[in-house]
């Protein structure tokens, strides 16, 4: 039986088992860089929750930037032939994040549920699972699909491409903007040309040169972004905090062939809800704006400029008002039955890793207040507008 991710149970006699997903890599060789894959066999035990797949062929590698660093590692798999994975379509990449930082193990997951809410196009599915490794169980994982270009991915066709602003700074494909020195990279398609290359470079320059005309925003700029799909995005990352878009960090947009960007797929919220960046404690800051008048980094810059067009706090408000009247106790709702569905890998995982708070009925309760908190203070925002 498929438990959707969608469902919110408040019985507490929930089923609290997540699926199990064995990996034996040739050799009993370990994972131990992001750039070489392994060869290996992946195994799913559903638990009754799922149907149970495999053995299937796939390669293993690690991945992620400074999660990577952390003794809980995340990999990505690809598999020899597309299949469908706990009921997901078929492909062939996959990610396990290990949400070593989120002792709530839940950051990722809610922030998700909020996209689906808000209707955001390509968001991701957050499936809880528990990982073994070679036999060794390696704790509470999410499962999810990777950010790429593809059927039933970022379904945008052979000519749409896709571009992540982040101050790593690391793909191959890479340039800074002229208005702001955003660090912009090419995630997907791989780069045939030059001129390829400088087809994407000048689209995107188009965009942050009509965002930064005299004239705007009465100028064409809503012709060549999407303006609900960016007041979304800012929706959600104000929601929970998300204060890494700013540097930025993890921020992706896509471009269909013909067709206006789109932000997302939205993407990395292990450093949201809150954290203090020194205790690693979540659920700070509840009152503390999003985008800051005053913050010079390029990706404060780049969104606090749609926030001056009138028609997008407009959209902000009627968006935000829908959603908080509409789907607000739903998203509190789900986070009672995501935290039901892991208390006992969370359990599992506290015990392997050690990291931060081992009370999920707290964490679950002390998640609920900080959304109350972060959605009064939204409140607040949009009265101005």
């Amino acid at each position: 039986m498929v438990v959707p991710e969608e469902e919110a149970i408040l019985d507490e006699t929930i089923r609290a088992a997540v699926p199990q997903i064995i990996i034996n890599i040739e050799n009993g060789a370990e994972v131990l860089d992001k750039e070489n894959y392994l060869n290996a066999t992946l195994e799913i035990l559903g638990n009754d929750l799922y149907e149970d797949l495999g053995p299937l062929s796939t390669r293993i590698k690690g991945r992620g930037n400074s999660s990577w660093g952390n003794p809980k590692k995340p990999y990505r798999l690809k598999l020899d032939v597309k299949s469908s994975i706990l009921g997901l379509p078929k492909a062939k990449d996959w990610v396990l994040l290990a949400n070593y930082q989120d002792y709530t193990l839940m950051c990722n997951a809610v922030a998700m549920k909020i996209g689906k809410l808000l209707k955001m196009p390509f968001t991701h599915t957050i499936i809880p699972v528990d990982v073994i490794i070679n036999g060794q169980l390696m704790g509470n994982y999410t499962l999810t699909q990777q950010v790429e270009i593809g059927e039933n991915r970022v379904d945008i066709g052979k000519e749409g491409f896709l571009l992540e602003l982040d101050t790593y700074f690391d793909e191959n494909h890479k340039f800074l903007s002229e208005v702001l020195s955003l660090p912009v990279m090419v995630k997907d398609p791989d780069i045939d040309s030059e001129i390829q290359f400088d087809a994407i470079k000048t689209a995107f320059q188009n965009m942050e040169n009509l965002l930064f005309a005299s004239d705007f925003p009465n100028n064409s700029y809503g012709n060549v972004i999407d303006k609900k799909g960016l007041v979304n995005y800012l929706l959600l990352n104000n929601l929970v905090a998300n204060y890494e878009i700013n540097h930025p960090k993890s921020v992706y947009l896509f471009k269909p062939a013909g067709g206006k960007f789109m932000m997302g797929p939205i993407w990395d919220f292990d450093w949201g809800f809150g954290i203090d960046e020194n205790t690693k404690e979540y659920f700070k800051f509840a009152d503390v704006p999003l985008l800051k008048p005053e913050d010079e980094r390029a990706g404060a810059k780049f969104f606090a400029q749609f926030m001056k067009d009138p028609q997008v706090r407009s959209l902000y408000k009627q968006i935000w008002t829908q959603f908080r009247d509409e789907s607000f106790d739903e998203l509190l709702k789900y986070i009672e039955w995501y935290a039901a569905s892991i208390r006992d890998s969370q359990k599992r995982d506290y015990s392997l890793w050690k990291i931060g708070v081992n009370n999920l009925p707290q964490s679950k309760a002390d998640m609920k207040k900080f959304l109350r908190l972060r959605a009064a203070h939204i409140d607040g925002y949009v009265a101005d507008f």
